[in-house]
């Protein structure tokens, strides 16, 4: 009961705030996203163009599009040949905490909707001038009567709509005047024509599953950053395969295993487990590389590996397999570990063999973690050896004995150890050189710069090395003094790819990530160091896009940049630190007091905005 209230106060208090924010005219653009996903959680999905411009978008490698719907997915059909752009100047952009997209316009405002297990896409336009929603598809568009129209795809589209229109062969050109208008798009079904109905329905069921998460024990004022973030999770999530998309940002919109591990393992701790058994079940069937070992990256859309990306990133295959344990854990699955065991053994074979025949004991050289050079890399080994023990566990848990298994993650631990370590941190690469010496020439590892990295803490956050290790304590030490950045963690030195490389969305190197900032909220946490954990938390949702959390921030406004922005792999790491946060007496109480505060607040503006309607009245 107590969750659901806090789930219904955070509606209402997010959907006050926004209309505050609505009458506000001065909104600031790199404070919205530019894209954005949605889906109705079963088989369709959405990509939604808010019309935010990005920075320099051609520099940038970006398309060219208006406001728009786009991308209109089914599961077995693909992407339709749809679109609907939309003629405003988006100032704003935001998803509510109804799973709502919301635009901001000089013109009015439009809502963007999908409720849930439901064929229908809605557009609800509050206007305060004329503007014009055209469709296009390369398909004939037919009138049924006043009010629907079709499109001839597969599957049809019904076009229900209280407004004008003009129908020109494949264009359908709606004609929005100053007030309320609807556009309801029925995919594969006759329309529903109940618009009330329907907004309430996705209400309910988007407030139904929110309830069904696990409640963290956050501050209060924190929560809203949570199930926003569980939110975008499953809106990144193709609701058919289970892959999920880095971002909606056109250059992310593939599914990075890595990335989309993450964004499972999110899920499952905060109790939704469905939804990461669909990406656990994907991963297994997935098209592999080799053997045990998957592609970089693949199509969100039909999950084929993107064959033309870089060379392997070995870390996918530890994520399988810790992931998969720790959903094992949550749920007790044991039909699950069965189902699954053939691509874990492939991968164990796979690790089994490279430790053994390498002369460092190792997995082979990869581009890991931020892909920026071939090399040994400590949080690929490092999190192979996690995904190990995690194997050793499975394989006790459905009685299988390999004693070869338990050796050759003791032979990579030690090897990590002995290798990576650099005096006082772990050095996050390592390549090959050769040492002349009486004669003779000997091949050796030695660190590549830059060598200090924030990629470092996750793998023991995750358990690695006991946190209060020697080697944890000091290589966090130096991580966070050498790495620190307006409060934020720089992923390493002279970090250039949101500036000078690639992407050029940053007024200077060493942009601060979410991801790395919140390895060491995640540090700080498990080691009992709550308050300093808490205000890595409110920092990271005080520099978000309306609750959405980008890549990273510029090092100097520390804006978020847009580019690669709201980040997938933000959020979840945002989920997982919020479970990992440990109740304190305090943090309960300071969640009732704000709770408090929050009926008083709705209390008084329910009063003052009935106050204001008798007023006019009476005039």
């Amino acid at each position: 009961m107590r969750k659901r209230i806090i789930v219904f106060l955070l509606i209402i208090s997010i959907l006050f705030n926004h209309i505050i924010l609505l009458s506000n005219t001065q909104v600031q653009q790199y404070n919205s996203p530019s894209y954005l996903l949605l889906n109705n959680w079963d088989n369709q999905s959405i990509w939604v163009v808010t019309g935010v411009p990005i920075p320099n978008p051609q520099l940038n490698g970006f398309p060219i599009f208006n406001t728009s719907v786009r991308n209109i997915y089914v599961s077995n059909k693909g992407i339709l040949n749809v679109s609907l752009n939309i003629n405003i100047e988006t100032k704003s952009a935001f998803l509510n905490l109804n799973n709502t997209i919301i635009l901001v316009s000089n013109k009015g405002n439009i809502s963007v909707l999908m409720p849930p297990k439901t064929p229908y896409v809605l557009l609800l336009l509050k206007m305060s001038s004329g503007s014009s929603i055209i469709i296009s598809s390369n398909t004939s568009i037919v009138q049924i009567n006043r009010d629907t129209l079709l499109i001839n795809e597969s599957p049809q589209i019904f076009i229900y709509t209280n407004t004008s229109y003009k129908i020109e062969k494949n264009l359908l050109n709606l004609s929005i005047n100053e007030g309320k208008w609807f556009v309801e798009l029925s995919i594969g079904n006759i329309p529903n024509r109940n618009i009330s109905n329907l907004i309430k329905l996705n209400d309910y069921e988007v407030s139904e599953w929110l309830n069904a998460s696990k409640l963290p024990k956050l501050p209060h004022a924190l929560l809203r950053e949570y199930y926003l973030s569980l939110l975008l999770i499953k809106d990144d999530q193709n609701p058919y395969l289970g892959t999920f998309a880095a971002s909606p940002s056109p250059i992310y919109l593939y599914s990075w295993i890595r990335d989309s591990a993450f964004s499972a393992i999110a899920l499952q701790d905060a109790g939704h487990y469905q939804s990461a058994l669909k990406f656990w079940l994907w991963m297994s069937n997935a098209v592999q590389i080799q053997p045990g070992v998957w592609y970089t990256r693949y199509n969100f859309y039909n999950g084929q590996p993107d064959t033309s990306f870089g060379i392997d990133e070995l870390d996918s295959i530890g994520l399988f397999e810790l992931g998969v344990y720790n959903y094992y854990i949550l749920t007790n699955n044991i039909t699950f570990l069965k189902q699954i065991l053939p691509t874990i053994n492939k991968s164990v074979e796979y690790q089994i063999t490279e430790i053994n025949q390498s002369k460092y004991h190792l997995l082979p050289p990869d581009l890991s973690v931020w892909e920026d050079r071939n090399a040994y890399h400590f949080w690929t080994e490092a999190i192979n050896d996690i995904g190990l023990e995690s194997v050793i566990k499975i394989y006790e848990i459905l009685g299988i004995n390999d004693s070869s298994i338990v050796l050759a993650e003791r032979e990579l631990n030690e090897s990590i150890l002995n290798h990576f370590w650099n005096n006082n941190y772990f050095a996050s690469a390592l390549g090959t050189s050769v040492i002349f010496e009486n004669g003779k020439n000997e091949i050796v590892l030695s660190p590549e710069p830059p060598s200090i990295d924030a990629a470092t803490l996750l793998p023991i956050d995750l358990g690695y090395l006991s946190l209060s290790s020697n080697y944890s304590v000091s290589n966090f030490n130096t991580v966070v003094s050498d790495l620190n950045r307006s409060g934020g963690l720089a992923r390493f030195p002279d970090d250039l790819y949101h500036y000078s490389e690639y992407l050029y969305d940053s007024s200077g190197p060493e942009p601060p990530w979410i991801i790395t900032t919140l390895f060491e909220a995640l540090y700080l946490e498990k080691i009992g160091k709550v308050n300093e954990a808490l205000n890595i938390l409110y920092w990271t949702y005080d520099h978000s896009q309306n609750g959405l959390l980008p890549e990273a921030l510029d090092p100097n406004t520390l804006y978020p940049l847009p580019t690669t922005s709201p980040l997938t792999w933000s959020s979840a790491m945002f989920v997982i630190d919020a479970l990992n946060y440990p109740s304190t007496a305090n943090n309960e109480t300071n969640a009732s007091i704000t709770i408090i505060i929050l009926l008083i607040v709705i209390v008084l503006a329910v009063i003052i905005i009935t106050l204001f309607m008798t007023r006019r009245r009476r005039k």
